[in-house]
């Protein structure tokens, strides 16, 4: 028995993702984290009208990635339907766009370790966590100073160290950004920047597991649409939500290739510090 927690799944990636979850194996069962409950329950009628035999194989909890009451809710609601079943795997996809560097932090990087702490322990050994995060991270990165550079992909960043950062950098006001060497003022880059280096702290603290990062592509989901400026999705070169799901599927279920790395839509292994364009060479140590 498999079972998923996938967060920010009512819709777009999220819910893509638990459509192949669901769709890969008779074994495999999907914990939809949904903040809403009545889109949750709208979520699950329509994995249900994909296929009525997933009814059984499918428990909505209301998770809201940026309370710590919620989630921790969450867990021990999963715990009192479920008695001791564990976890196999854990999607962190609940996401926000557009708003302040707290508002996207919040969600983008506390949101995702706050679920970590509290449903980590639930995995076996072996057992899945894929950090759904954006070509957005290493973009920004790319544009930083090489100091910089060098922090956001540091191998033995800790955690105290990560928040520290984040507290140091504020709102990306034109001094910090100036100050701090980055090339780009986005909450949204910097946040996913933050996750990325998040999951290589995570992957260092429970070797016993396997700990990715990914970017789905540029996807017409809700939070893709606020990018598009006066572009349509077909104009952007946008692609559906199942496409965005392939690369989560594959970490989840293809043979370990590594653990604390960050992939792109292609499932090929991607820097942190550029962007790698799907379909070009896999990135490895020292190119």
């Amino acid at each position: 028995m498999k079972n998923i927690l996938v967060t920010g799944a009512n819709k777009g990636i999220g819910l893509a993702v638990a459509s192949e979850i669901l769709r890969a194996a008779v074994d495999t069962y999907v914990v939809l984290g949904s903040r809403d409950m009545a889109r949750g329950h709208i979520a699950v009628a329509s994995l249900v009208a994909q296929d009525a035999t997933w009814a059984d194989r499918i428990t909505l909890l209301e998770l809201d990635v940026c309370g710590d009451q919620s989630v921790q809710r969450a867990r021990d609601s999963w715990m009192q339907q479920r008695l001791d079943v564990g976890l196999y795997g854990i999607v962190n996809n609940a996401g926000l766009g557009q708003g302040t560097v707290a508002q996207t932090v919040d969600v983008n990087v506390y949101g995702v370790h706050r679920v970590c702490e509290a449903f980590a322990p639930l995995l076996g050994p072996e057992g899945r966590i894929v950090n759904v995060t954006s070509a957005s991270g290493p973009n920004f990165v790319a544009h930083c100073s090489a100091d910089r550079q060098a922090f956001f992909t540091d191998k033995t960043i800790d955690w105290s160290s990560l928040q520290a950062f984040i507290q140091e950098c504020g709102e990306l006001e034109p001094d910090v950004v100036q100050r701090m060497g980055f090339g780009s003022d986005s909450p949204y880059g910097f946040s996913k920047a933050c996750a990325n280096s998040y999951t290589l702290w995570l992957a260092t603290q429970h070797p016993e597991l396997v700990i990715n990062a990914c970017t789905p592509g540029f996807i017409e989901t809700d939070l893709g649409k606020e990018f598009l400026g006066a572009r349509t999705p077909q104009e952007a070169g946008m692609k559906p939500p199942a496409a965005g799901a392939k690369v989560i599927i594959e970490l989840l279920f293809a043979s370990p290739r590594g653990s604390g790395h960050y992939y792109g839509s292609d499932a090929l292994r991607s820097p942190l510090n550029r962007y790698r364009a799907p379909g070009s060479p896999e990135f490895t140590e020292g190119n």
